[in-house]
């Protein structure tokens, strides 16, 4: 009989992590939204607004449909493999296959792709495309009421590629969990079960169903852990791996770890990588009036920069957010002298994405 063990990743498994997830924890997977369209409606859906129901292409938090974005963002994220998801991907099934044949040819047979998908669109000529294609594992997400669906298995499992079953573990649905194992517990690999989590579309439906979160701190839906251990010790006497991600791992592992290796591509010297993935940072501000454009206002912050870097500072231009990066410590050291410049001196922490979004930021 197997034993559950703890994961260095808030995590338990029974067995080995699937390959797609032990290099999403390291944070070397690229997380390739292919479109927002999917076939189902699912109650529990976590999608945001901006994202659910709408056909676009993100890579990681770049929206973008450019190749050539793709690959400055895999360059600099340090991804070795992609995770291809939805909406449903197979909704726009050439596209997910233009792309996995894209980056296979890019980037050789070892980049490994892993896939998500309802078994809605599961069929013959849908799966030999992905096959064909080099996708090298297959994760399929079962509608416990559409149990005509399960049939559509049957061409995922002719293939010799990994197969997974992937849920949320939702509390008050063990006997579907249970059914669905003992239905395809001869066929697959692994078995994900991935802790419910409450988001800004689907709390309404949470609360109707009288779901609520098990702390003030986190969005994790209480009860779902409990049935995860009970799913966890009824699947130890099979075969197929068993892993129960957390939401604490999606946050404070595979999130934090994928911006690590970000933040060390695009840091300044001036900048501190924090545990968490952010890049604390230094930020001299210049006063601007609505009436400026953005060329007058680089036209200053050169100005300033030129004028501060004869007074012995060291600066980085960042065009993009109209701003100087230096040492934090120099903001520290020099604000007074900044102030009586009338200048805008900041400690900031912000993410390493494309957005860099600002989670922290302290005027001083």
């Amino acid at each position: 009989m197997r034993k559950i063990e703890k994961t260095p990743y808030y995590s338990k498994k029974l067995g080995e992590l699937p390959k797609g997830c032990q290099m999403c924890v390291r944070g070397e997977k690229l997380v390739l939204y292919i479109t927002g369209i999917c076939p189902r409606n699912c109650w529990y859906c976590p999608l945001s607004e901006n994202r659910k129901n709408k056909d676009r292409i993100y890579v990681n938090e770049w929206k973008t449909n450019s190749k050539k974005d793709m690959e400055t963002e895999i360059r600099l994220g340090q991804a070795k493999g992609a995770g291809i998801t939805g909406g449903d991907p197979l909704a726009k099934i050439d596209r997910t296959v233009d792309y996995i044949k894209f980056l296979k040819k890019k980037h050789g047979k070892d980049f490994h792709i892993h896939l998500y998908t309802s078994l809605v669109l599961v069929n013959e000529e849908n799966m030999k495309k992905l096959y064909e294609a080099g996708l090298d594992e297959i994760r399929f997400h079962p509608d416990f009421k559409k149990k005509e669906d399960y049939k559509n298995f049957k061409y995922i499992k002719e293939y010799d590629w990994d197969i997974g079953i992937e849920i949320p573990v939702i509390p008050n649905e063990k006997e579907n969990i249970i059914e669905l194992i003992n239905i395809f517990k001869e066929d697959i690999n692994f078995l994900n079960l991935n802790e419910l989590e409450i988001s800004e579309l689907n709390s309404n439906e949470m609360y109707k169903r009288g779901f609520k979160e098990k702390s003030d701190i986190s969005y994790a839906i209480k009860g779902s852990s409990k049935l995860a251990n009970e799913i966890l010790e009824y699947c130890k006497p099979f075969k197929f791996n068993v892993h129960f991600c957390t939401s604490k791992l999606k946050d404070r592992v595979q999130m934090q770890n994928r911006f690590k290796l970000r933040a060390e591509s695009i840091k300044t010297k001036y900048d501190i990588i924090t545990d968490e993935g952010l890049l604390l940072r230094g930020i001299i501000y210049i006063k601007t009036n609505p009436k400026m454009t953005k060329n007058e206002i680089i036209t200053e912050l050169k100005n300033t920069y030129n004028f501060l870097s004869k007074e012995g500072l060291e600066l980085h231009l960042d065009r993009k957010k109209l701003r100087l990066i230096t040492y934090p410590e120099h903001v520290e050291q020099f604000k007074g002298k900044l102030k009586e410049l009338g200048l805008v001196p900041a400690i900031i922490e912000e993410d390493p994405t494309i957005e860099a979004f600002e989670v922290n930021k302290e005027f001083l």
